[in-house]
C-alpha cells in the first residue's frame, strides 16, 4: 500500500526469485478520466524502472530475448525495433537499458496525448495511429519485463545447482 492507494505494479519474491508483477490490464481507479490516465502514466513509469533495476542486478551474459520470438505489434516503427531486438543477444544490463528506453517512450506517448483521451475510456485516444504506437510500446515493454523475470528465474536455478 502506498499513500496513493494499493500498488498495482510492484517487485516481489516468489520461491526466492525476484520478479516484477504483470502490468495491470484494467485502468486504475480515479474520479476523472484525466486522474485515471495520470495514475496509469505513473504505473508505466514504475513498471519500466522496476524491470530496469532488476535487470541490472542480474548481471548475466548476452543471450537472445526469448519473449520477443513471436511478438508482432501494430506500429511499423516499433515492429522494426522488435525485429532488430529479435536478432540480437543482450546481456542483462543491455536488456534493462532497452526496457527503460521502450518504457520511457511508452509513458511519454501516454502523457503527451491527454488532450486526445476518449471520454469514458481514458486509456485510449482518438488518434488511431498514435494509439497503435502506444499499444506497441506497451506490448514491447511487457515482453521485455517478462524476459527480465525469465532470466531472474534462470539465474536462481543456476545458483541452486
Amino acid at each position: 500500500m502506498s499513500s496513493f492507494g494499493e500498488k498495482r505494479v510492484f517487485r516481489f519474491v516468489s520461491d526466492g526469485v525476484a520478479q516484477i508483477s504483470d502490468f495491470p490490464e484494467i485502468p486504475p481507479p480515479g474520479e476523472s478520466g484525466l486522474e485515471i490516465r495520470i495514475k496509469h502514466f505513473t504505473e508505466i513509469e514504475n513498471f519500466g524502472f522496476l524491470g530496469y533495476l532488476l535487470a541490472h542486478e542480474l548481471g548475466g551474459k548476452a543471450q537472445p530475448i526469448q519473449t520477443l520470438a513471436d511478438l508482432e505489434v501494430p506500429d511499423d516503427e516499433v515492429q522494426t525495433l522488435v525485429t532488430i531486438l529479435q536478432g540480437r543477444r543482450l546481456n542483462d544490463e543491455e536488456l534493462g537499458d532497452e526496457l527503460l528506453d521502450a518504457d520511457i517512450n511508452w509513458e511519454h506517448f501516454v502523457a503527451s496525448t491527454n488532450d486526445k483521451l476518449i471520454p469514458g475510456d481514458p486509456l485510449k485516444i482518438t488518434d488511431a495511429k498514435l494509439q497503435a504506437k502506444i499499444d506497441s510500446l506497451d506490448e514491447l515493454s511487457e515482453a521485455l519485463v517478462k524476459e527480465v523475470n525469465r532470466r531472474s528465474k534462470e539465474r536462481a536455478k543456476k545458483r541452486r545447482r
